[in-house]
């Protein structure tokens, strides 16, 4: 199977690069230096997208458009909202909350929702979220919240935990189960907690925690 590998950060990248050596991997010379890399029975398209939501979701359609693959991994770090969410702790992504989309003044709908649902969830519910359910039972599945904004201020988590019951935050998720939703391309998000807001709290532990989840998203990798 095709399948496009989105990472934000340079050291998600970095973790795919030194995880899988790439012995027998190939650059490409196209807009993003695609590499292309055989895992098994799957082909990879890997691709860092740096941070954001436009960023992450124009490297999707990209991978979508030019290589047609078939489903997006989007693995990398995420701060923590809830304090009982421990530091390199891997969850599945099962709805992401664009929480700073906002329409309510022109239409009757609510903060953060989009016309296409029936809540502020953002549902990723496919075959193989629920063979990796059936298969990893240990793993948490959780509520993603999503913005382009760094969320260090306790009240505003407590907002996003109360209104929307997130229990992780990014900066790439939304931007990336949209494109896929409207490309009908299936998508496995796997995060990371590399902080619970503090920046030299991430500086410390964005290495581990983007190594910990390669490791988890290796045997995801042999079990599609």
């Amino acid at each position: 199977m095709k399948i496009g590998l989105v990472l934000a950060t340079e050291e998600e990248y970095n973790s795919a690069l030194n995880g899988f050596k790439f012995q027998e991997s190939k650059k490409t010379n196209d807009t993003f230096g695609t590499i292309i890399y055989k895992v098994g029975k799957h082909t990879l398209y890997i691709v860092r997208s740096g941070i954001g939501e436009i960023a992450s979701s124009s490297i999707t359609q990209f991978l979508i458009t030019k290589y047609r693959v078939k489903l997006i991994l989007n693995y990398g770090v995420c701060g923590a909202l809830r304090n009982d969410v421990k530091i390199n702790t891997v969850f599945l992504v099962n709805n992401v909350v664009h929480y700073d989309f906002d329409i309510s003044l022109i239409d009757k709908i609510r903060p953060a929702q989009y016309e296409e649902f029936s809540s502020p969830d953002i549902p990723i519910n496919n075959k193989y979220v629920r063979k990796i359910k059936r298969n990893f039972k240990d793993v948490q599945f959780v509520r993603c919240a999503s913005g382009d904004k760094f969320i260090a201020d306790e009240v505003f988590k407590n907002k996003l935990i109360n209104e929307y019951g997130c229990d992780i935050c990014d900066m790439e998720s939304a931007g990336i189960v949209l494109t896929c939703y409207k490309n009908n391309v299936d998508l496995v998000s796997i995060k990371a907690v590399s902080d619970s807001g503090s920046g030299g709290e991430y500086e410390d532990n964005v290495i581990g925690a983007s190594e910990a989840i390669f490791k988890f998203a290796n045997k995801v990798l042999e079990l599609l």
